[in-house]
């Protein structure tokens, strides 16, 4: 009972240092990008680290409200204060816990051409597997405090010696899906069935708590600004910031084998879900176009 009513006290007391929105989405589609942005504003303060991963990873989790509250502790108390981890979006377990944590809690989520998300997540992957210090850098900072399935999968992927070409990457990632397999790593395809995943929020959100921007939009920052502005009903003090380089790019090698065969395959997959995502979101893109 004591560490229960303690466990509210400070819940209570520090409610205002905790993020009031977060960006949840979706990996490689400017999630830096906009971190970076907004923590250039004045009236802003991002976690300590980008991506906290407190709501995914129970290592984290399980420390409770107050490991999270130390993820803010540098930023001003009246400061609007976020974080970014876009396997939030991913992982179906997250809205709960977001929900039992803040049910007022606003979100953001950029959005990508998932089929163009797919490659530039492979490529990813295949560059930390070219290099094996990048790769023990990215397992240490990140991997090593995932949850075990997930922690082995993602190691796997980053050391494996014969690591899978792109066609085969994309095949196995939807054998998963029409398999419905519990393994949810790796995730190359699945993760740009963004209608499902939306829908996962929407059992928790009302969907005004969601702002949804399109990866090319952050090339107008600007404008940017002023929808989040909008959509936070807050100021935003511009006047310290400068129009950002997008973060976190990749670099791509030409003349991949099979490319484009298998993004014609993917922009077939994607079709009927990026549909499902327009009518649930309003919003229509032109991802379906060839």
């Amino acid at each position: 009972m004591i560490n229960k009513i303690k466990k509210c006290l400070l819940l209570n007391k520090s409610l205002d240092s905790f993020p009031s929105f977060m960006i949840i989405g979706v990996q490689k589609a400017g999630t830096t990008t906009l971190f970076d942005l907004l923590n250039h504003c004045l009236n802003f303060c991002g976690s300590s680290d980008k991506e906290s991963g407190f709501f995914t990873k129970d290592v984290f989790y399980k420390q409770g409200n107050e490991w999270y509250l130390k993820q803010f502790e540098q930023c001003n108390s009246d400061a609007i204060k976020f974080e970014a981890t876009p396997e939030y979006l991913y992982y179906p377990d997250t809205p709960k816990k977001i929900f039992s944590f803040n049910k007022q809690m606003k979100f953001i989520v950029i959005l990508r051409d998932p089929a163009a998300r797919c490659y530039s997540a492979w490529n990813m992957f295949k560059s930390f597997n070219d290099n094996e210090n990048f790769a023990e850098q990215i397992y240490n900072n990140f991997t090593r405090y995932a949850n075990p399935p997930l922690r082995d999968a993602i190691s796997d992927l980053l050391f494996t010696k014969h690591f899978p070409s792109f066609k085969q990457a994309v095949i196995d990632d939807i054998q998963r899906y029409e398999s419905k397999s519990n393994d949810m790593e790796p995730s190359f395809v699945r993760r740009g069935l963004y209608c499902e995943q939306i829908e996962n929020y929407l059992h928790y959100f009302h969907l005004s708590q969601f702002l949804f921007l399109e990866q090319r939009e952050l090339n107008y920052p600007d404008s940017v600004l002023k929808k989040i502005a909008h959509f936070l009903d807050k100021e935003i003090d511009v006047t310290t910031i400068e129009h950002p380089v997008m973060s976190n790019v990749g670099t791509y090698k030409a003349g991949d084998e099979n490319l484009n065969e298998m993004m014609v395959m993917l922009k077939s997959f994607y079709k009927p879900f990026n549909q499902k995502l327009f009518s649930q979101i309003g919003i229509h893109y032109d991802w379906n176009e060839q």
